[in-house]
Order: structure tokens, then sequence, then C-alpha cells
């Protein structure tokens, strides 16, 4: 099954949903081991009197596991570079939490990482039940799992929003063409002296666009029974065109090459936009802002713009964000499973969401958050290194924050309208040597097309240039696990 089709499943099953049990052995002989872990906290802040060894959710993990967890949690700022330099020590822990796939891959190529294939069958019966398979795949090299994969429970991030009021002032529908965005854009500029359609640096928040023409940046997509780059493509090619024609007609913001998504928030918060692809969070962030700046400004979403061949769509985000690793070192392989494999099943929503009746209830049939409580234990989250793909508890997290905020509406429509890579093996070595220079090199080629310091002819050059720049290497190592998977 499909990643869009498991997604759209789970969200239509929700209510369905039950609680899969944890599956205990007692007589292992992980039971009562001590383990040391390595997370990352984001530098969030601990209750006075508790740290990251010393707090109510991890007594809640070591109560349930039978477990004595010592937790190491690196500075935020520079956390990579801290697991490297614990990969060449002498005193490893028994699991290292990484977010970045190219160490990953850089150590299961050293053979520092343990393979974890049989004892996630023997003990992580819950993980590989209620992990998709999609993401198993990611973290599997030559037949072997050499993590455990902690995936991203929304689809992806990008949804359309629009000034219903200014559309009822100017008398215009919601659009729903490509060419209906542009006469909206049009009126929005003329008429109320915005800076039409806001894009950022690096060419961020564009994603509805580039699916009107049935492509995203950054995936692999089937061409002739091969994988192909998608930002090499001829889709890709036309939608710069009319992003560049935008440009010149001056509906799209001339200062998108300085804009940081602070920026964005700004124009939005102060009426300098009133069409933009919003983040589906931003409901609480520059949308509240502006209905607080000016009680007249509605918000609402609106359908992902339909492009010439009926294509649209909305950039579907990579399935698996981290990767619990264990250390060849470790003797504690099991236990670490095991610990994973609760998190994941009996303990993720009381970690995930905080202790129903303390940072959350359901009061009237709908889920409310004490957000002081909220706030102070949002540490908890560092335990969450394993999450399945669940609907029910992400609803709740979301309806808690706000109703009025429409952020499960906003997740479900983007789950409807999600493209994915059909690359969804392991990073590949090419990607770790060539991955960075192909990206500037592509930001660099799009930026100055979208603004006319090149023609669009330049962006048959940008192709050659990426196959001959490593870009060559790293398809033919897409499509040797393409052919072979």
């Amino acid at each position: 099954m499909s990643r869009k089709m498991l997604l759209l499943v789970s969200l239509i099953a929700i209510m369905l949903i039950t609680t899969v049990a944890c599956s205990k052995d007692s007589s292992s002989t992980s039971e009562n081991a001590s383990i040391e872990i390595v997370v990352n906290n984001y530098g969030r802040a601990f209750p006075n009197g508790m740290d990251e060894s010393n707090n109510p959710y991890l007594d809640f993990i070591e109560e349930n596991t039978g477990l004595d967890i010592k937790v190491q949690v690196p500075p935020a700022e520079g956390y990579m570079e801290r697991l490297n330099v614990l990969m060449a020590s002498n005193e490893l822990p028994d699991m290292i939490y990484s977010p970045d796939a190219t160490w990953f891959v850089n150590y299961v190529n050293q053979k520092a990482l343990t393979p974890l294939t049989d004892i996630v069958k023997e003990h992580g019966k819950n993980l590989t039940k209620l992990i998709p398979e999609e993401a198993w795949e990611a973290v599997t090299i030559d037949g072997e799992i050499y993590a455990i994969p902690h995936i991203l429970q929304e689809a992806g991030s990008e949804i359309v929003y629009a000034r219903q009021d200014w559309l009822d002032e100017l008398g215009l529908e919601k659009p729903v063409t490509l060419d209906e965005y542009v006469e909206v854009l049009k009126a929005f500029k003329e008429q109320k002296s915005n800076v039409g359609f806001v894009m950022t640096d690096q060419l961020g928040r564009i994603s509805p666009i580039l699916g009107a023409f049935g492509i995203q940046r950054n995936q692999w997509v089937e061409r002739d029974g091969k994988l192909v780059f998608s930002s090499t493509t001829p889709e890709m090619k036309e939608a710069l065109a009319f992003l560049a024609d935008l440009y010149q007609q001056g509906l799209l913001d001339r200062e998108f090459p300085s804009n940081n998504l602070t920026v964005l928030g700004e124009k939005v918060a102060n009426d300098r936009a009133g069409l933009f692809t919003a983040a589906w969070w931003d409901t609480r962030g520059p949308i509240l802002t502006n209905t607080q700046n000016n009680p007249d400004a509605e918000w609402v979403s609106i359908d992902y713009p339909v492009g010439p061949n009926g294509k649209s769509g909305t950039a579907g985000s990579a399935l698996v964000r981290g990767y619990n690793a264990v250390p060849v070192t470790s003797e504690n392989a099991e236990a670490v499973v095991k610990m994973l494999d609760f998190i994941v099943s009996d303990g993720f929503r009381d970690i995930f969401l905080g202790f129903e009746g303390d940072v959350w209830e359901i009061k009237d049939g709908v889920a409310q958050t004490n957000f002081e409580k909220h706030n102070e234990h949002l540490y908890r989250q560092m335990y969450t290194t394993v999450e399945p793909l669940d609907p029910e508890t992400t609803k709740i997290r979301l309806d808690s924050l706000g109703l009025e905020f429409n952020l499960f509406d906003n997740v479900t429509k983007i789950a409807e309208n999600a493209m994915f890579s059909e690359y969804t093996g392991p990073p590949t070595p090419a990607s770790g040597t060539y991955g960075g220079q192909l990206r500037a090199l592509e930001d660099e080629f799009f930026a100055t097309i979208i603004a006319g310091n090149r023609p669009i002819s330049d962006f048959d050059v940008f192709v050659e240039r990426w196959y001959k720049d490593g870009g060559q290497e790293w398809t033919d190592q897409v499509n040797e696990w393409f052919l072979n998977k």
C-alpha cells in the first residue's frame, strides 16, 4: 500500500483505531538492564528539580519496561558534531538518535552500527506493526535493519490560504485553476497594494505552484521505468517559466531572495499578502497575528491550483525524520529495542501528548490543553524518538490546541493532495557526496531564472551541469535500488 493511501485509510478510519497492546517478555535477559541513550532535547527547559534523567516521563518509561535508563542530552547547537565525537570515543552509549541520514549511512558503511533485524523481529513486534514498511526500507541496507526509524506524522506542510474578506470585497470567487490564481493575484496587487504571491529564499513555499505542473523539488519520479530527479524534468522547466512570468508581471514578491520565514510571516500579519502558501500551523502563527491586528481579516484555505494539464498537489515530506541506532560496542541492543517498542505503543500517547488529566483532558467531548503544563513539560518529547502512524493521537493533539485553528483539517487536506518521491530507500553514497552542492546549484539557477537574470533556456544548462557534477552517479545508484527492490 502506498504511503498516500495508508495515510488516507488511517484518517478515514480514525475513530476505529484502537491502542495496540505492548508485548512483554518478563523472562528476557534484557529485563532490569541498565542502558544509556543519547537524544536531542532541542534546548527545551526542565522544571525546577528535574533534568533528562530525573522526571516523571522517564520514570513512566522505566516503570513500564523494567529498565534503568541513563540519558545524555548534548547541546542542540552542535548536536551532530557531538555525535561524531561520541562515535570516535571509547565510551559509546547503547543508543544514539540522529536526525541526519548521511550520518546514519556513513556509520553503517564503517560497520559501526549493530544490525537489528533479528532483534526487531523477536522483541519489536509493535515497532514492526505500527511503523510503515516504507520507513523500514529507509533503514535497511544490504538486507539488514541498522536503525529503528523515527517517522513524521504529517504527510507534508504546505497548504494555500487566501483573504476571504478581500475576495468578497472585490467580488471574486475562490480561485481553482492556475489562471484563476493569477487573476486573484492581479486584483489583490492592484486594489490592495500587496506584494503578490509571497515565497521565501531558496524557493520556499512554492510547492502548490509546482504541483500544478505535476512536479515537486527534491524528489525522484518514474519515467520510462527508471527514476529521474524531479528538478531536471520538463515539468520543472514549465513551472519555472510560469514563476518567471509571475515575477515579470509583478505578481511574485520581488523581495523573495531576502525573505526568510520571519519576513514572510510579517508580510502576512501586516496585510501585505492576501494569498500565500501557509504551513498547516500558520493559523496559530502569522494568520492569527493578522486577525488580531485587523479584526476584519478573514482567512480561508483554498484548493490547490489546477494546472494546464489538470494536475495539482503539494510536496509530500520524507517519511523518515530520524534514526535510532545501536553502536556495535553495545551489549544491550535487545533492551534498546524493547524500550522503543514500549514507547511506540502503550507509552506513546502519554509521552507525546503529556499525561491525560495533567497536560490535557477531554472536556465536553473535545480535547483541551493546559498550556502552562504543556509548556512546562515539553521536554517529554525528546523520548518520542519513535512514533506510530497514529492519526487518532494526532487529532487529539491538534484539536486540543484550538478547534478554531483547523489544524487537523489542514493536515488532512495536505495528506489528500501530497505528492511523494518514488525513491524510499536509504541515502545513497552519492547523495552524501554531491547532494549539498547539487542543491546549491539548483537554488542558484532556479532563483536567477525566476528573477529574469537568466533566460528559461538556461534550465537546459542547469540539467547538463547537474548530471556532470555528480547527478549521474546519484541517479545510477538510485536506479540500482529501484530496479532491485
